[in-house]
C-alpha cells in the first residue's frame, strides 16, 4: 500500500510517536523498579520452594508476560532508533503482543479475584458466582480484541527508523475498558462489603486488625481506587 502524507501530517506523527515513546519508556522503567524492589520477596516466597504450586506457576506467568510483550514492542516498533518493519510483520507482531497484553490483564483478575473468594471464606455463592461473571467478562472482551487487531492497517514508514506506523483502526477497544471497569467494581465492592465490619472495629478498638488484614484491604482498596482513575 503506498501512502503520501503531507508535512504538517508527517510532523503531527512524529509528535504524537513522541509521546507514545515516552509514555512507553515510563512504564518499563516503572515496571523493572517495581520488578526489583519485590524481587528480594518473590525469590523468598516463590522460588524458594522445593516444588512450585499452581498459583505460584500463575504468579510467574502473569510476572513475567510484560518482558516480552510490553518491552518486545517498546523497541521492535515504538522507539525511533529501529530498522524499518514492513507492515506485515508489524501486524503479526502487534497481534501477538496485544493477546498477550490482554491474557496477563486476564491472568491477573484471576489473582486478585481468588484474593476476593479468599477474603469472603470461600463463599459458596461467590465459588460458582465469581467464575461465571469472570467467563462472562472475558468472553466479550477477547472478541473485541480480535476485532480490534484484525482490523488495524499497517503501512511502510514515511521516514527511516521509524518503526510501525498505523494507518487506522476501529475505535472500539474502549469498549475493553468499559468492561473492565464493571468488572472492577464489582471486585471493589466485594472486597468492602467485609471490610466494612473490620474497619469499623478497628476504628473502635485498635489492634483488631491484623498486619495481613490490614495489607491486603488497603493495598487492594487502593490499587483499584487508582485503577479506576487510570480507566477514566
Amino acid at each position: 500500500m503506498t501512502v503520501s502524507l503531507t508535512s504538517e501530517e508527517v510532523a503531527r506523527f512524529l509528535d504524537d510517536r513522541r509521546l507514545i515513546s515516552y509514555s512507553l519508556v515510563s512504564g518499563v522503567v516503572l515496571f523493572l523498579y517495581d520488578w526489583m524492589l519485590m524481587l528480594p520477596v518473590e525469590l523468598d516466597v516463590i522460588w524458594s520452594t522445593e516444588r512450585l504450586q499452581p498459583f505460584d506457576v500463575l504468579y510467574i506467568v502473569q510476572r513475567y508476560m510484560p518482558f516480552v510483550d510490553t518491552i518486545g514492542i517498546l523497541f521492535a516498533g515504538k522507539v525511533d532508533f529501529v530498522e524499518h518493519i514492513e507492515p506485515k510483520t508489524c501486524h503479526i507482531l502487534y497481534t501477538i503482543a496485544g493477546w498477550m497484553y490482554i491474557i496477563g490483564i486476564a491472568l491477573s483478575e484471576v489473582i486478585l479475584t481468588m484474593r476476593t473468594w479468599a477474603l469472603w471464606g470461600k463463599d459458596t455463592r461467590l465459588t460458582v458466582g465469581l467464575p461465571i461473571f469472570f467467563v462472562g467478562c472475558c468472553v466479550p472482551t477477547f472478541y473485541i480484541t480480535n476485532f480490534y487487531l484484525n482490523s488495524q492497517t499497517y503501512i511502510p514508514s514515511p521516514l527511516p527508523h521509524i518503526g510501525c506506523v498505523t494507518l487506522g483502526t476501529e475505535s472500539t477497544f474502549f469498549l475493553v475498558w468499559v468492561i473492565l471497569m464493571v468488572y472492577e467494581a464489582v471486585i471493589l465492592t466485594l472486597i468492602l462489603i467485609p471490610g466494612l465490619p473490620y474497619f469499623s472495629a478497628y476504628l473502635v478498638r485498635s489492634g483488631n486488625w491484623s498486619a495481613l488484614t490490614i495489607i491486603v484491604y488497603r493495598d487492594g482498596i487502593t490499587y483499584y481506587l487508582f485503577l479506576f482513575g487510570d480507566y477514566l
